[in-house]
Order: structure tokens, then sequence, then C-alpha cells
């Protein structure tokens, strides 16, 4: 069991957690020994309780732990021991992983990561996706809940098999891609109602091959996939970039998958870079405290070898090595590297019998 020492909280995280109304309640550590990967996308809010009704309504997730973090989070994310942190993780229930892990900082100034940002920005986190089988029927749920869609659902054909999407900018500048398999069944997947558990997040790069290169050479990823995207003959998309332009030729696309290991139990990271379109550089906001999607979280056993085998290839770390305890994971070992877009990855490995 945890002792009440690793989760000692400074006089203003205390009365902070006697204002909110009670203490955290103890989290029912999940086993992540057979996990490989993508766990969670951690996400910063300005209003924690609005985002968890709104998750649990539009995607039917329910609350698997909320309450503070420890001064130790804080302190790891470079932030001083007494920037309060609540937490709440939201998940499809019963599940293991894809969880969204909403975090609210107090007393702090924030700006948003991507802010008033359009696909072709570059920077930081773009958005992260889930898949739904009631692709219409989510989308206008999502904007009755104040999402707005970079362009209603569009239809399109990628590696022979149709599927659908669309994608929606809400809360925090938080985008949410929704994916629909037109006729490929979800056998595996773990079972979900509106949103399936979070499979995939997004980065748009400024420079594709360093990309490419960060993930498959330096940080040695499996690459799931490569490809150009194709859209339907009229040019519609869901980046909301003019159709002419997809036509033309004069905007193209291209992107890429990675996961930790082909046999990796966990969700994938990915890479978009537009060319002939280009906006916006968010990456110096890709930190916290900042609003948006802040940072993924991916289990990696044997952390230590692996953060001194990409330490070797250049890989820049923006946080060192730091064990501390983590709601849901118990004690852990944590590093944070830096991706070439700014993006935060935190590798992370849990330690010791669990309780």
């Amino acid at each position: 069991m945890m002792t009440s020492t690793r989760f000692s909280l400074s006089l203003s995280l205390v009365l902070f957690v006697v204002i909110m109304g009670g203490a955290s309640a103890p989290a029912q550590i999940i086993d992540l020994s057979e996990r490989r990967g993508l766990q969670e996308m951690v996400v910063s809010v300005k209003f924690l309780d609005r985002a968890i009704e709104m998750y649990k309504a539009i995607a039917g997730w329910e609350v698997a732990y909320r309450g503070v973090a420890p001064t130790d989070q804080a302190v790891h994310w470079g932030l001083t021991a007494d920037t309060p942190i609540e937490q709440a993780v939201l998940r499809v229930p019963g599940s293991e992983k894809g969880y969204l892990r909403l975090v609210r900082f107090l007393g702090t100034d924030q700006v948003r990561i991507r802010s008033s940002a359009r696909p072709f920005d570059t920077g930081a986190i773009f958005n992260f996706n889930t898949l739904v089988k009631d692709l219409e029927g989510v989308f206008e749920d999502m904007r009755d809940h104040g999402f707005s869609g970079f362009a209603d659902p569009t239809y399109y054909t990628i590696f022979g098999k149709p599927y659908g999407g669309a994608m929606l900018r809400g809360h925090d500048g938080v985008v949410i891609n929704l994916l629909y398999r037109v006729d490929d069944p979800y056998a595996d997947v773990p079972p979900f109602t509106k949103m399936s558990h979070v499979v995939n997040a997004t980065q748009m790069v400024d420079d594709y091959a360093e990309n490419l290169d960060f993930f498959n050479n330096k940080m040695g990823w499996h690459v799931r996939w490569e490809a150009a995207p194709g859209w339907p003959e009229d040019g519609s998309n869901n980046m909301s970039i003019p159709n002419n332009l997809l036509l033309e030729g004069k905007v193209t696309e291209k992107a890429a998958s990675f996961i930790f290991d082909p046999n990796a139990d966990g969700g994938s990271i990915e890479i978009f870079k537009f060319t002939g379109a280009s906006g916006a550089d968010f990456s110096d906001r890709a930190h916290p405290p900042n609003l948006g999607v802040l940072m993924y979280r991916v289990h990696v056993p044997n952390l230590e070898a692996y953060v001194e085998e990409i330490e070797a290839k250049g890989v820049e770390f923006a946080r060192p090595m730091k064990t501390l305890p983590v709601a849901l994971y118990g004690q852990v070992k944590s590093a944070i590297v830096k991706a070439p877009s700014g993006a935060w990855i935190e590798l992370f490995e849990q330690q010791g019998e669990l309780p």
C-alpha cells in the first residue's frame, strides 16, 4: 500500500481539498505489467466539473478516479510544489486503457496551448481520437454540448476500407477526432456505448522527416502505417481545407502512425504534415500549466534502460527521471520526452508489487 507520506500535501493544497469537500479517495490500482504504449492522454481544463459532466454525456464514460494530485506531480511537471492540481480520470466503463486524465491547475497563469488554431497550424498535440458507432449522432450531440465541427462528417477510403470521420473543437481548445468504421466490426475494441477509449492522438508537424526520424529511429517505435490521405473526388475533407486546393494539388498531406512496439497493447501516436498550407506554431506552449491537450502518458517496461538508450540517440528530455505516485497506477518512475513539435510524452513504469 502507498504510505501517507507519498501523498503529503502543502498547506495550501490541504486547504483546497477541505474547501472542495474532503480528501482524495483511495484509487484502486490497475495492473500495467502487460501494457506497452499509450495509456492515457492528459488534458488541462479550466472548469473541471463542467468537463467531467460533458464527457459523461457525450462519450458515455465513467469517472474512475477524482482527487488531488500529490505535490510531487506539480514538481515533476516543472511547477512549484505549492501549485494545487485537481484531477479526474475518465474511461470507458470497466476498461483499463485509453484513459483521459483531466487536470485543473489553480493559482497560476495559463494560456490555451493551441489558441484559435486551425488544423494546419503546427506544434503541440492537435487532437485525440476515439472510435464511434454512430458518427452523425455523436457529432450532433457534441455540437449540442458546445463543440464546433471543422466540417460536417465526411466519408472516405483508406487502406482499401471505407471510413467516416469528423473533428470538432470544444472546451479549452481541445479537438476530438471521431472515427467511424463503415463496415468493419468493433470486436477488437473494449465494448463501449458512445465513444471508445482513446486510441490515438495526432501532432501537426512542420518538418515531417525530422518527426519520422524522431519516432522511428530515435524513440525506436514501430511504424504502423505511412500514407498520403486521399479525399473524395469533390475535395471534401474533415480538416476544413478549401476543396479546390486539394483538388488542384496545391495542398497535399502526409501522415504516419507509430506504436511502442508491434505487440503493444496501447494506443498510437500520429504525425500529420500539410504542404502548401502553413500557419502559427504553438510548440512553445506545449507544457503545464497551459490549457488543452497537454501530454501523452506511455507505459514503458524497463524504463531506465529505455531512457538510457534513447538519450544516447539524442532524444531531448523536458523533465528528468523521478519516482512519484500517480492515481490508478501506484508508485511509478517517470521521465518526460519533448518531441520536435514541442509535445510532451511522459514515459512511465509502474513500480513494485501491487497492493
